[in-house]
Parts: structure tokens; sequence; C-alpha cells
């Protein structure tokens, strides 16, 4: 499979790809002042206030739009926050299961600080109050909508084998959104491919609530989102063959997963060593290469 898979800007990088050539546009960009993805500075989530960030998302998607096939799918992953949350700020160097490692050391000093990333923002007794839930997957959907694109699901991604919060006057989360945008009131769509077996014995709908644990990475990397949920989306939003492109290829989750089901994929990654980590994933995962 003829995949495009470069390491630069995606704002540039685009302009290289034909206008109106892809299928699926997949991705899970990065979080509102959660984590230094590439330098801290002016990158996406990086921005002073959550409505800044849900405007220069929006900003980024549109001009996305010229590359899209009229009948494409857009498929895009969002995470939320709290007013006044310590997010990217850490004190102890320990994995998932509690446990202290040279790789969680490393992670955390790559890619967190010893301060929470979230800018200073005066409370307002509003929106701006310390534990409010901010919303931000919502407000994106609805300035998505307000700029044109069709939303046709807010699928729920929960994670089962989510962690355990410490938190005690609320409940942990234990989802995230995905947001199913398309252009056009006609688009393709392949409901037949991610059917699933119902209690009566015939293949049905699977609903908007998705049940898929999140998949770990070796090393000092993770996943924002795991194969299992990309290749539902794969599968249904867009043909045998077809071209799926994801701006924030991250570790490489859509790359592997097109080259498994027979697509085409377009993946362009800022951070030279998140690139560099899918590249060797790719080799691993599934023995490839990029002709």
């Amino acid at each position: 499979m003829n995949h495009i898979i470069m390491c630069g800007d995606t704002l540039e990088l685009i302009k290289q790809i034909p206008p109106e050539s892809i299928d699926l546009l997949v991705t899970s960009p990065p979080y509102w002042a959660k984590r230094v993805y590439n330098n801290g500075e002016d990158e996406i989530g990086s921005e002073e206030t959550p409505e800044a960030y849900v405007s220069r998302l929006a900003d980024f998607f549109d001009k996305m739009r010229p590359y899209l096939k009229p009948s494409a799918n857009v498929f895009i992953n969002v995470g939320d926050t709290y007013f006044g949350s310590g997010a990217g700020a850490w004190s102890k160097y320990i994995d998932e299961e509690g446990n202290i490692t040279q790789a969680q050391k490393e992670r955390k000093e790559k890619f967190f600080t010893t301060k929470p990333l979230q800018p200073k923002i005066k409370q307002n007794g509003k929106l701006y109050q310390n534990k409010q839930l901010l919303l931000i997957p919502s407000r994106f959907a609805i300035e998505m909508q307000e700029r044109g694109w069709l939303l046709r699901d807010d699928i729920i991604w929960h994670k089962p084998n989510r962690i355990p919060a410490s938190v005690t006057d609320r409940f942990n989360n234990t989802y995230e959104h995905v947001f199913h945008f398309v252009l056009k009131k006609k688009y393709f769509f392949n409901l037949d491919a991610v059917k699933v077996m119902g209690a009566n014995g015939k293949m049905k709908n699977p609903g908007d609530v998705w049940s898929i644990n999140t998949q770990p990475l070796n090393g000092n990397h993770t996943a924002t989102f795991p194969e299992k949920l990309v290749e539902q989306i794969v599968l249904c939003g867009s043909p045998d063959g077809g071209t799926v492109f994801d701006p924030f290829l991250g570790t490489g989750t859509t790359w592997v997963v097109c080259e498994r089901l027979g697509r085409r994929c377009i993946g362009f990654e800022i951070n030279q060593e998140y690139f560099d980590f899918a590249q060797q994933r790719f080799q691993e995962s599934v023995g490839g290469r990029n002709d």
C-alpha cells in the first residue's frame, strides 16, 4: 500500500495533497492544557483559554475541508478537562499500575512539567471557576456546526480499563467523545462492516457507545486511541482501497490500521520523536514498508 507519511507541519504538508482526494479523516488532536507535545509554545493545546482552543481547532479542520471528498467522513476524538486542573504537573514517576519505571520517568520529564499546564485565568464565578467541567468537546462540536459541518454522531468511547481516580467529590471519568462530521447529507457509510451480533442471533447496528480498552505501547509513549477504535472507524467510514488521513499521526495508530485493512494512509506528525516511533511501530506491527 502506497502510504504518505511525513514529519512536519500539517498546515504546510497538506498543500501537497490533491483537493477532494481524502475519503476519511480520523484523528485525535492535542487536548487543551494537558501536556507538551512539541515545544510547548504556540502549539495546539497551549492556547490561553478553552474558547481560543476551540476556535483554533475548528480553524484547523476548516483548512482540511478542501482536501476531503464531498462524500468524506470526519471522526475527531476530543478530550475534556476541569478549570483549575493540575493537568501536566507531576511529582512521582509511576506507571499505570503505580510502579516506578525509568520509561515513565523519561516520559514525564519530556512531555510534562513540574507545574500545571493550564494557563492562569481569573475566576469569574461562571465558566471560569475551580472544579468546573469545561465541556470542551461539546463547545467544539457546536463551533463546527456553526461553521457548516454536519454532525452525524456523538460517539461515546467507553474505556472499561480506565485507571481509578483519586478524587472523592465526583465520579471517575470513563469515557471520551468521538464526533462524526460530514460535508453533505449524502456520504459514504458502510454500516454492514461494523454490525454486531444481537441477542436474537441477527446482526445489528452497534450503537454509539463503544466499549474499547485503552492500548498501552512500549517504551515512554502512550496511544491516544487504540487500534480497535480506529479499526471500527476505518471500516465504516472509508471504502476498500480508500484514502484515510490523520493530521495528528502521533504514534502511528491510523497508519498501522490502514495497512492491515487495505487503505492508503496519509499521516503527518510534527514531533520528530513521535514520527520516528511511528515508523518503528509500523515496521514491527505489520512488517510492511512505506513504498
